[in-house]
């Protein structure tokens, strides 16, 4: 597992936060307490990393415990190497959220377990 993202209010920050510190788009504070996780924090990568690394990035699996309602999540997922997707299902949105998937060449499949409600 890489990471693990969680919550509804930003749809495709929530995909993001696997690959936050790769994209460099994490705040000075919110750095600081990710470092302390470490005895020796890991040098930042360079532009030229981080792209080689994104690039590599293939078989990648995300899922929810609740649906995928929109296909921003689907689209950017689509930029980390994700191909499979596993979600409950049961979104109005479904089908549109599966073409997308289709686009890409993303596995979809429907667990039928939603875990997450309102």
């Amino acid at each position: 597992m890489i990471g693990v993202g969680a919550g509804q209010q930003s749809r495709v920050d929530c995909v993001k936060l696997a690959g936050r510190y790769i994209e460099g788009d994490m705040q000075e504070a919110e750095l600081a307490e990710w470092q302390k996780n470490f005895s020796t924090p890991p040098e930042p990568l360079s532009a030229a990393e981080k792209d080689e690394f994104l690039a590599s990035l293939d078989g990648v699996a995300i899922s929810s415990d609740a649906f995928f309602p929109f296909r921003d999540s689907i689209d950017h997922a689509s930029k980390l190497g994700v191909r499979f997707v596993a979600q409950p299902g049961g979104s109005v949105q479904d089908d549109e959220v599966t073409s997308t998937c289709d686009t890409y060449g993303m596995v979809m499949a429907f667990t039928d377990l939603r875990l997450f409600h309102h």
